[in-house]
């Protein structure tokens, strides 16, 4: 516990270090481009429209029931698709930024002289931006679609904290373990490409034949799924967090042991990455 308490201490003495660092990061990512940051934005409307047709088009029914046991409401595969994909897009892009995120910054942190674990903190800041204005176009089409505010959508704050403490620490494993050997980084692609099918973005498993139910049960159990599966029952106002307590207990057991394994490689090899890289 002591390590992951030397960690956090050093990511909120160096919040504003953090921020700066985001906003350059965010300004120089589109610089020379037109549309600039709109980007942010771009980008992942065109993914979720082409995910739309494609995935829309093949599946044998449109409609999607959400909700805990028998009781559930039916909804549109867009609006259902699209929760899910907002904060499956910041999930995917942070862990495959954050995992490069110390091998690609170490002669900054030489120059600087800031503690190295904040390097993953800046991955997650930098796209909050585009994560926050995702959500709003997501808000919006939700309203269009007949979903409006209710009390189930104050506990979007619990899931956007539960999936940062899960962003940091895991963006902390793979960063150091990228550092270990750059292969990682290219095994850790195709696991999250599986992830992306496998976690209920845009194609629940029950609808997949011929799946073993013992896989299902396990994916469901991922913190992947549970952050997504979370945001739906939300938005589509169906479940609090604490009426499936078997998977939120287990989510939260998950990240202890994340956090306890994540800081003590990180705080163990560190001394060593400048060599390392």
């Amino acid at each position: 516990m002591n390590k992951i308490k030397t960690v956090m201490t050093e990511i909120f003495l160096n919040l504003n270090l953090i921020w700066t660092v985001a906003r350059y990061n965010n300004k120089a990512q589109f610089q020379g481009h037109y549309l600039g940051i709109a980007w942010e934005i771009l980008d992942p409307l065109i993914q979720i429209i082409i995910n739309f047709f494609i995935f829309g088009g093949i599946r044998p029914r449109n409609d999607v029931n959400v909700g805990l046991g028998l009781s559930y409401i039916v909804v549109g595969f867009f609006p259902w698709m699209l929760v899910g994909t907002v904060a499956w897009m910041f999930m995917n892009k942070v862990t495959l930024t954050g995992a490069t995120s110390v091998s690609s910054k170490m002669k900054m942190v030489a120059k600087l002289q800031f503690p190295i674990s904040v390097l993953p903190a800046m991955t997650l800041a930098s796209r909050t931006v585009a994560y926050l204005a995702m959500t709003v176009v997501m808000i919006v089409v939700l309203l269009f679609n007949g979903f409006g505010p209710s009390l189930y959508w104050l506990q979007a704050i619990y899931y956007m904290f539960a999936m940062y403490v899960f962003m940091y620490f895991f963006a902390l494993l793979n960063s150091t373990l990228t550092i270990l050997s750059k292969d990682y980084i290219q095994i850790l692609r195709p696991v999250m490409r599986f992830m992306m099918f496998f976690s209920g973005v845009i194609w629940r498993l029950n609808e997949i034949r011929n799946l073993p139910n013992w896989f299902v049960q396990l994916m469901d159990l991922n913190p992947f799924s549970y952050i997504i599966t979370g945001f739906r029952f939300t938005f589509f106002g169906q479940a609090f967090f604490w009426e499936h307590w078997e998977t939120t207990v287990f989510f939260w057991l998950l990240m202890l042991v994340l956090a306890l394994g994540s800081t003590h490689l990180h705080l163990k090899l560190r001394a060593k990455f400048v060599d390392l890289v």
